[in-house]
């Protein structure tokens, strides 16, 4: 496990289910694109899941092991949509 997805691991465990800028806020010593990249892969790997718990809040919460094998088809879907969403233009 890379450090970041560690540390990552340490604060949700620590901190329990908590939002995604809460995470890159307590791993000051990360870049927001290294936090996100790490929760990607670690969702990825079916060890967080991240939500949408609002118009652009995010929660970042730990699967429990028992259930790290089944991986989230909402994460994928949300992550594509953090990363391609683009402000639209007003007319």
């Amino acid at each position: 496990m890379r450090p970041i997805d560690a540390a990552i691991v340490e604060t949700l465990q620590r901190s329990g289910p908590c939002s995604l800028d809460d995470v890159v806020t307590s791993l000051s010593v990360f870049s927001w694109g290294e936090v996100f990249d790490s929760v990607a892969r670690l969702s990825r790997d079916g060890r967080v899941l991240l939500s949408l718990l609002g118009h652009s809040t995010y929660q970042v919460s730990l699967i429990p092991q028992s259930h790290s094998g089944s991986r989230s088809v909402l994460m994928g879907e949300t992550l594509a949509n953090i990363n391609t969403a683009k402000p639209q233009a007003s007319g």
